[in-house]
């Protein structure tokens, strides 16, 4: 029955961690009105869908619909090397919590020796001594400190595993980024070889005109240095396209001369599906919103655990001895030893001091750093869509060019066959041409891009809903025992909370923050 009732205080005792619990506050995040103003004013020419919950089936990065992007984006995904360096981070952050979740158990260690003493000198015989120990100690976690370790942890393992999640939408993002330049620049690269073509014959025209006399020196010698020119920039290209290659091939853990399918042109019709995401939908499912909220709940935990290392530690320790100078009778006669101790180490009053202003400060920049998060996902979203609705009325623009600068050219050529217009305007309208139909590719690729970037800062995929258990359970049983059992008298420590100080019975006070509420509410 008293050990019945050791056992029972033991785990009363325990359970007053709760007690000195540093409560969270979840941040509330609001959605500024402008961006369903936005939505709501796209036009007809997106089509906007709008997302409540539930999965889509497949990944995110299919809505673009082009095969070859995901395809290439899933191997990227298996090969990257960024990502598998980010994945063995989450193994050790993982394994450090599994490490620190050991503290809830007792600590055993188990040793033997044996030895034979003869002297040298004298012929007498040697002595043997065998002996072996098994010990035990578990610290009694009092007031919740050990806990907030491995709740600090375990946080921090959750922030990491989203670095990862964060680590992949990186690669993604330049993934798509590389695939859409290499077919913007080879639609370039075709547009500029036609006009050298179109350059090469015009030179061959105006050579043959001012070899008869029809035209100056002036033309013939405007006509070499338009093609030099377009050569020129031409290898510009071509170098430009080499480079996105060789790093899409870096991307994919490969040699840069194994090249990817690619396209030849960017489709300027391909309009793409927006997703209308809930407030909450927008910014929670970030990863890097995650992560930093966690390393918040982290710093605060480990806030909580620094206070605490000035409490009074109760640790109790049982050890279980057996040895003999004869083997034969090693274990005849063991030995038990049992006991236990209390530090104190609140006296230490000028580190309690800095430590827990230091701690403080941990749990403020943490803060600083989730609201700066915040406003920065804020911010992403709305470049994202701000960039996406300018590229459609550019487009819009653009087309209106691109029809009035093909009947610009048709005419000019026409006018200066029949000598009505010098060669320079030609070439002007021929370069006009170039310039808005390489414009219209760049405008594709903007409005791909910015599409991406919305998707990117709602967190990849914003029908995706991911319930993480520990942002809702208790995390670790002492909670759960104080909870149910309340706050113990069975040990010789009473306490009493005045204000922000602890006073102990036998008349030491020492200095406490007392539990509070931390709300890191950023609007």
């Amino acid at each position: 029955m008293k050990s019945l009732y050791i056992i029972s205080a033991l785990f009363l005792l325990n359970g007053c961690g709760s007690f000195t619990r540093t409560e969270y506050q979840r941040p509330e995040l609001t959605l500024p009105q402008k961006w369903d103003d936005k939505i709501r004013q796209s036009g007809a020419n997106d089509v906007i869908t709008s997302v409540q919950g539930g999965n889509v089936a497949g990944n995110w990065w299919d809505k673009f619909k082009d095969p070859l992007l995901s395809q290439l984006i899933n191997q990227v995904l298996e090969n990257n090397n960024d990502l598998a360096t980010a994945a063995i981070k989450l193994k050790l952050a993982r394994s450090t919590a599994g490490l620190a979740n050991t503290n809830i158990t007792p600590d055993f260690s188990l040793g033997g020796s044996a030895s034979n003493t003869k002297s040298i000198r004298h012929g007498t015989s040697p002595q043997e001594s065998y002996s072996s120990n098994l010990t035990l100690n578990y610290e009694i976690d009092l007031w919740g400190k050990l806990a907030r370790i491995r709740e600090k942890n375990e946080w921090e393992a959750i922030a990491t595993e989203q670095d990862y999640h964060a680590t992949a939408l990186v690669v993604i993002n330049t993934t798509a980024q590389l695939y859409w330049n290499i077919a913007l620049l080879n639609q370039q690269i075709d547009n500029l070889i036609a006009s050298q073509k179109i350059a090469e014959k015009s030179q061959q025209q105006i050579k043959s005109w001012y070899l008869a006399g029809k035209v100056s020196q002036l033309d013939f010698l405007q006509s070499q240095q338009t093609v030099i020119s377009r050569k020129n920039e031409l290898r510009r290209l071509i170098k430009e396209r080499d480079s996105s290659r060789n790093a899409l091939a870096l991307l994919l853990n490969r040699p840069a001369e194994q090249h990817v399918r690619e396209l030849t042109a960017l489709n300027r019709n391909q309009r793409i599906e927006i997703l209308n995401a809930t407030p909450l939908a927008v910014l929670a499912q970030r990863p890097d919103i995650q992560a930093a909220e966690s390393r918040l709940r982290s710093a605060l935990a480990d806030s909580d655990a620094a206070k605490l290392s000035f409490y009074p530690t109760l640790s109790l320790q049982g050890a279980l001895n057996a040895g003999s100078q004869l083997f034969s009778q090693w274990f005849s006669d063991p030995t038990r030893v049992v006991g236990g101790s209390i530090s104190l180490p609140f006296i230490q009053w000028n580190t309690v001091k800095l430590t827990i202003e230091q701690s403080d400060l941990q749990v403020q920049q943490a803060a600083v750093a989730f609201r700066s998060a915040a406003y920065t996902a804020l911010s992403e979203v709305d470049n994202a869509m701000e960039a996406r609705f300018a590229a459609d009325e550019i487009r819009q623009q653009l087309q209106q060019s691109l029809s009035l600068s093909q009947q610009r050219l048709k005419l000019t050529n026409s006018r200066y066959r029949a000598g009505a217009v010098d060669y320079q305007t030609l070439l002007n309208a021929q370069d006009d041409l170039l310039t808005i139909e390489n414009s219209l590719a760049q405008n594709q690729y903007d409005y791909l891009y910015a599409t991406l970037q919305l998707w990117l800062a709602q967190g990849g995929d914003s029908a995706r809903q991911e319930d993480n258990p520990l942002w809702t359970k208790n995390l670790t049983l002492n909670a759960l025992l104080s909870q149910a059992m309340g706050l113990s008298l069975l040990w010789v420590i009473r306490l009493r909370h005045v204000g922000k100080q602890l006073w102990i019975k036998s008349s030491v006070i020492v200095t406490l923050i007392k539990p509070r509420k931390i709300s890191t509410a950023i609007f």
